[in-house]
């Protein structure tokens, strides 16, 4: 998105194998770690904005935190950065999973209660935003809802409805909000151009639906069984409580705040853009 506008685009990597991807969207890819300030300093210099969405969820032997560290630690090396080389603005990418398991139409107002891998979005989160200092760093958050593509969660939702071995709780009645990766790429685009310094923006196409529908449209056009329920006990004995909770929480949010800078979303409604994305996939 940022390339499509002109602009120039270093994509920091740690495998030289993933330099076809950054280039692939027009971007320049350079070898780094968020979690060594050398390499930061070196790629951050003559840029005008550092946006943080390296992630590393998978545990590895010695490195239980490693998550957390890409995460907070990767925020607080990229402030760092981002002072050291004049780089004004700075973007955290984070996700709606913050916010509280609630009713009403989520707000950036909203309550939050993270959990699990959400607390490690908020905390850094926390480590962003304590930075924001303008005019010598601006710093601003965006939080995603459920984004779908051909990665992330998606794909193994996808294949697990594929084999019949996906289930919904409780018939998937609560409520979440839906995304597409186009429009959370000119979101995040949008928010970098004309966000204000210390703000938090969601991104959402604006209709929740709930989490049962989505799967059973999935699987309609797998042309595949739909999803059985389950209790929310069961899923807890599957998944533990904390992803348990994830998954039967509501979560119906609201983007008008990011619209107001002018966002809107090419997919505002999910069907369309799910089809499109398994065609890609050969699905």
């Amino acid at each position: 998105m940022f390339t499509s506008h002109g602009s120039r685009v270093r994509g920091l990597i740690r495998d030289p194998a993933k330099a076809k991807s950054v280039r692939s969207v027009g971007g320049e890819p350079v070898i780094g770690d968020v979690l060594e300030p050398r390499s930061l300093a070196t790629h951050a210099r003559g840029c005008d904005l550092i946006v943080h969405v390296a992630a590393n969820p998978a545990e590895k032997p010695g490195r239980p935190d490693l998550a957390r560290q890409v995460r907070v630690q990767g925020t607080v090396n990229l402030v760092e950065a981002a002072r050291t080389c004049w780089v004004p603005r700075m973007v955290v990418g984070s996700g709606y999973w913050v916010y509280a398991d609630q009713p009403d139409i989520i707000t950036e107002q909203s309550r939050v209660d993270p959990q699990g891998e959400s607390r490690i979005n908020y905390d850094a989160e926390l480590a962003g935003l304590a930075a924001n200092a303008p005019p010598q760093l601006e710093v601003l958050v965006v939080r995603p809802g459920m984004v779908y593509g051909d990665g992330a969660w998606f794909r193994p939702v996808v294949e697990a409805i594929r084999h019949g071995t996906y289930r919904v709780i409780d018939g998937g009645r609560n409520h979440w909000s839906f995304v597409s990766l186009p429009d959370t790429a000119t979101g995040f685009y949008t928010v970098a151009e004309r966000g204000s310094a210390g703000e938090i923006y969601n991104i959402v196409d604006g209709t929740p639906r709930p989490w049962g529908e989505f799967a059973r449209f999935v699987a309609r056009r797998l042309d595949r069984p739909a999803p059985a329920s389950e209790t929310f006990d069961a899923a807890v004995k599957t998944f533990g409580r904390t992803v348990a909770a994830h998954l039967r929480a509501n979560r119906a949010a609201s983007s008008a705040k990011l619209m107001a800078l002018g966002w809107t979303p090419v997919q505002r409604e999910f069907q369309e853009g799910v089809t499109q994305v398994l065609a890609g996939m050969g699905r």
